[in-house]
């Protein structure tokens, strides 16, 4: 075992809480992972927070990525039905166990190397990326999220704290570094069945994916995968940034963006007030100070979604935005949307590549990050989306182009429908201000359940229906006459007539005809939205010719 008897290693210690399917809550060490998986496996981390939850599980994407990866696809798929043994994975994360000492003389997991680098004292709540900030207490406007809500931390849950905020690192004040993806990341994972390791093992990466992100030179030396095994890579401003030439392409999972070390007392009577939970020692403060490593362009984190903000731009990672993910965003996140500059995580990618059978109703891509304001954090974003059986290229490819059409059309209904609710309320909408965003909101919850139905409808389509070689156009046309009800409905809830004066039931009136004129394919945008689900407009159909030359 690493380090003296008193050091707290963090892959033997057993400071993972985790449930197995029959209820049962253990506290197991991260190689204990697959410990009975085929009679009560561990089904969920059961850790007081959901970003713990969601942190945790990159922890272990992360320690099998870096110490047990699979050589291939081929040994991926196999050891996704035939998980490893405990012993094996013990064996294997033991080669790193010299990285995760939390605390000891040494070199400490996630901390500057430098024992006297100096910094500024805070309590141990502050590890919290929701805690109220310095401005916040001395205006003691701490009113949700209060004050000294962990004030003792045991090394389980520092170890927790410490590792979710090096990998969500927000912004934290004049040279206070965010994450390696920037300050609150969006982490999109698949989940291919009701097991722990089914949420973790397809997300892990090959040997051959891992070489293929190396970016200059070889990095071999473990400081390049661990960056505090090594004195701290400052970024003053006479500094360097860190880019992906800089380290080895595993430092994606161990990104170390701020410089800080915990403080260890006894425990002396106390117990850990975020896990309740007795430990002789506890985290009640640390140190910090800023200017630490400086992640800069370069970086594709594997289990994020990154977008373009023009053609030929690089490569920006994809953050967490207000309301829940859905199906709005299956471009971008389960599909490359070109015309947006968007490209799925390379672990969703992956998946989709894979020449394997998935079973079907356990196929689901889980997304995952906080919603931040700059150093604030406004929510957590923990969304589900269920997949579909893709074994088959052909229908593979029907569902992807399927859904497509499905999102872009719904896309240019949620514009329009903006569009008039802005008519209706103003007469001067153009010079309207304000975030209208509730109102497409709205719509896009509205329609979800009926993207998911149409979607599997398609999958159970065996035949061509009457109208078209393409079996989809009838699912497309009742999907046109569903989103024009959704958006319809939300319009009228938003503008109702109760009460209006003349003009603005004019206006109302006006809008309402605008709005049900471009549904139903007039003017650029309703032609755009018949177009996504390759549909004739009415216009259209009148003006085709029949066989023997006339309008229809």
């Amino acid at each position: 075992m690493s380090g003296s008897p008193a050091t707290f290693n963090l892959i033997h210690e057993p400071w993972l809480p985790l449930c197995r399917r029959s209820g049962e809550v253990e506290w197991v060490a991260p190689w204990q992972v697959t410990d009975r998986i085929d009679s009560d496996p561990f089904v969920a981390i059961v850790a007081p927070r959901a970003d713990f939850v969601g942190s945790l599980t990159e922890l272990l994407i992360g320690l099998m990525s870096t110490a047990a990866a699979p050589q291939d696809d081929r040994d991926w798929r196999r050891l996704g039905s035939e998980p490893p043994l405990p012993e094996h994975l013990r064996a294997r994360f033991s080669t790193i166990a010299h990285a995760f000492d939390l605390d000891g003389p040494g070199p400490r997991f996630m901390q500057d190397l430098d024992p006297d680098f100096g910094g500024e004292t805070r309590e141990a709540g502050t590890l919290l990326i929701d805690a109220p900030g310095d401005n916040t207490l001395r205006k003691n406007t701490d009113i949700f999220v209060k004050r000294g809500g962990a004030s003792a931390l045991c090394r389980s849950a520092a170890a927790m704290a410490l590792y979710t905020l090096q990998t969500y690192a927000p912004s934290g004040g004049t040279g206070y570094r965010t994450s390696l993806r920037g300050g609150g990341p969006l982490t999109t994972l698949v989940v291919l069945g009701d097991r722990l390791w089914d949420r973790v093992w397809p997300n892990v990466e090959t040997v051959e994916r891992i070489a293929a992100r190396e970016v200059g030179q070889t990095h071999g030396a473990a400081a390049d995968i661990f960056p505090w095994l090594a004195p701290a890579r400052t970024s003053e401003k006479s500094g360097r940034a860190t880019t992906a030439a800089d380290a080895h392409p595993l430092q994606v999972y161990w990104g170390m963006p701020r410089r800080i070390r915990l403080e260890f007392s006894a425990a002396d009577g106390d117990r850990c007030t975020l896990l309740d939970r007795d430990d002789p020692v506890l985290v009640r403060g640390f140190k910090t100070r800023n200017l630490g490593v400086n992640y800069t362009e370069g970086w594709q984190h594997p289990l994020s979604p990154y977008y373009r903000t023009k053609t030929g731009g690089p490569l920006l990672p994809v953050h967490g935005q207000p309301g829940n993910v859905g199906y709005r965003h299956w471009l971008g996140l389960v599909m490359e949307d070109a015309e947006r500059g968007r490209v799925p995580a390379g672990c969703v990618r992956h998946v989709l590549q894979q020449p394997h059978r998935i079973r079907a109703g356990d196929f689901r891509l889980w997304a995952f990050g906080f919603d931040l304001d700059n150093m604030k954090a406004r929510g957590w974003i923990d969304s589900e989306i269920p997949l579909h059986d893709l074994d088959d290229p052909d229908l593979r490819e029907r569902v992807l182009d399927h859904a497509t059409a499905l999102v872009r059309s719904s896309q240019a209904t949620a514009s329009a429908l903006t569009m008039a609710v802005k008519k209706a309320w103003f007469s001067r909408p153009a010079d309207a201000r304000g975030d209208f965003g509730s109102i497409a909101e709205r719509f896009w919850r509205l329609t979800e359940t009926a993207f998911r139905a149409s979607v599997q409808a398609l999958r159970h389509q065996t035949g061509e229906d009457e109208v078209s070689e393409d079996p989809g156009t009838a699912l497309r046309e009742a999907w046109r006459t569903t989103i024009e009800r959704a958006a319809l409905a939300v319009f009228d809830d938003l503008a109702p007539t109760q009460g209006l004066e003349h003009t603005a039931m004019e206006r109302l009136v006006k809008a309402r005809f605008d709005l049900t004129a471009t549904l139903r394919g007039g003017g650029k945008l309703g032609e755009q939205l018949f177009r996504h689900l390759s549909l004739l407009t009415p216009q259209q159909r009148k003006a085709r010719p029949t066989a023997r030359g006339a309008a229809v």
